[in-house]
C-alpha cells in the first residue's frame, strides 16, 4: 500500500476509486516542492494554470505555460513539471480513466472517437492557450468540473460524467487533429525511457548502476548516459535522486517514520548523503521540511 501511496514515476493505482476512476488535485509550487520527476500513466490528464508560470516537459519537449493556459497529458506520454526562476504557481489537475466514459465499448462513441483517442490515431495539442479559438468554452466546461466534483453534491457522478463527454466534444471538435502519428525515432526513445523509468520505479530500494540501467536498453555506458542527459535534462544519478527525494518528502508529510528509516526505505543508507542531497533540492533539512508541512496543516 505504502508503495502505491508514494510510486511517482509509473502511478499505476486508479484515480479515485473503482466507482469513479477520477481525481481533481489543487498544486501550489512551491509549498511542497519545486519539481516533478518524469513520470507517466494510464489516465489521461488536463492541468489548468491557475496563477504563475512552470516549466513542463512532455514526451520529452519542453513548453514553458503560465496562467491560463491547459496541458492536455495524454495517456502514457512522458511527463515531469518544475519551478520556474522561483515563481510561485497554482494548478488544478484532472485525471481520469477514460474507460470511465468506455464502459460500453460497442457504443458509437467509443468506436468511432474514444477508442481511437486511445490508440493514438488522433493527434492533441499539448498546450491550449487563452489567444486560441475555442479556449474558453473548453475552460468553462473544465472549471465546471472542478467545481463539481469540490463541492459533490446530490447526483455530482452523472454531472462529472456529462462535462466530461462535452469537454471531449470541444476537443474533438476544435482541437484534435485525426491522424496516425510514425515517428519511428521518437516511439523509440519514449518506449526507450519507459522502460528506464520502469526499472527505476521498481528497483528504487537498491544500489543501481549505469552499466545495469544501460544494459535494459542495449546501449554503451557512455551513450546511455548522453542519452539519458539529452531526454530527461539531467544525468541518470541524479534523475534517481531526484525520484527518491520526491517519495522521501511524501513520507516526511504523510507519516511519523524516522528520517534515518525514510532514507532506508528509498534506498539511501548514509544518513549525512541523504540530509546533504534533500537539503540542496529543497533548501531546508529534513526535520525542517516536515515541521514546516505540520504548520501548514
Amino acid at each position: 500500500m505504502l508503495e502505491h501511496e508514494l510510486a511517482g514515476l509509473r502511478e499505476t493505482g486508479r484515480k479515485g476509486d473503482f466507482l469513479l476512476p477520477l481525481d481533481v488535485c489543487n498544486t501550489i509550487m512551491p509549498d511542497f516542492y519545486t519539481a516533478y520527476p518524469t513520470h507517466w500513466h494510464d489516465e489521461m490528464e488536463i492541468v489548468l494554470i491557475e496563477n504563475g508560470e512552470m516549466e513542463e516537459t512532455i514526451d520529452t519537449e519542453v513548453y514553458t505555460v503560465k496562467t491560463g493556459d491547459i496541458i492536455i497529458v495524454c495517456p502514457r506520454a512522458l511527463h515531469s513539471f518544475r519551478q520556474l526562476d522561483e515563481s510561485r504557481v497554482k494548478f488544478r489537475t484532472l485525471m481520469f480513466d477514460i474507460g470511465f466514459l468506455t464502459a460500453n465499448n460497442s457504443d458509437a462513441c467509443s468506436i468511432r472517437y474514444l477508442n481511437p483517442f486511445l490508440e493514438g490515431c488522433y493527434l492533441s495539442p499539448v498546450v491550449i492557450s487563452p489567444d486560441m479559438p475555442h479556449y474558453e468554452e473548453l475552460k468553462v466546461v473544465l472549471e465546471n468540473l472542478i467545481h463539481s466534483f469540490d463541492k459533490k453534491e446530490k447526483f455530482f457522478e452523472l454531472q462529472l460524467r456529462s462535462y466530461l463527454y462535452s469537454l471531449f466534444f470541444i476537443l474533438f471538435s476544435f482541437f484534435f487533429e485525426r491522424e496516425v502519428y510514425e515517428s519511428g525515432l521518437k516511439e523509440a526513445t519514449v518506449r526507450n525511457i519507459r522502460i528506464i523509468i520502469e526499472y527505476i520505479q521498481t528497483n528504487y530500494r537498491k544500489q543501481m548502476t549505469v552499466e545495469e540501467l544501460a544494459e535494459r536498453i542495449d546501449l554503451s555506458k557512455h551513450y546511455f548516459m548522453r542519452f539519458f542527459k539529452k531526454y530527461m535534462g539531467m544525468t541518470c544519478i541524479e534523475y534517481i535522486n531526484d525520484y527518491r527525494l520526491n517519495l522521501a518528502a511524501k513520507q516526511l508529510s504523510t507519516t511519523n517514520l524516522q528520517v534515518t528509516e525514510i532514507a532506508n526505505s528509498v534506498g539511501i543508507f548514509n544518513l549525512s548523503y541523504f540530509n546533504r542531497i534533500f537539503k540542496k533540492k529543497y533548501h531546508m533539512t529534513p526535520k525542517e521540511y516536515r515541521a514546516n508541512i505540520d504548520k501548514k496543516f
